[in-house]
């Protein structure tokens, strides 16, 4: 079997875990605050796929937050 076959099936399961952040003094982290800071290191490592994608989930977060729908201009 050719080397590069060998571990095929091994190499599809990535995991990735996720990483719960909480601030030193116990409030309540700013969820956009923590997009932004991401969004802000994204864009110093040219990394603008996850710049745009990192700005797309601030305005999913933006919108999932309480407020009032205005009227809508087409």
């Amino acid at each position: 079997m050719l080397p590069f076959l060998k571990n095929k099936k091994e190499a599809g399961a990535a995991v990735v875990e996720s990483v719960e952040r909480k601030p030193d003094d116990g409030s309540t982290p700013d969820v956009l605050e923590g997009a932004m800071e991401e969004f802000h290191a994204a864009l110093r490592r040219s990394d603008w796929k996850q710049a745009a994608d990192i700005f797309r989930s601030a305005f999913e977060l933006m919108d999932s937050e309480p407020h009032v729908e205005g009227t809508h201009v087409d």
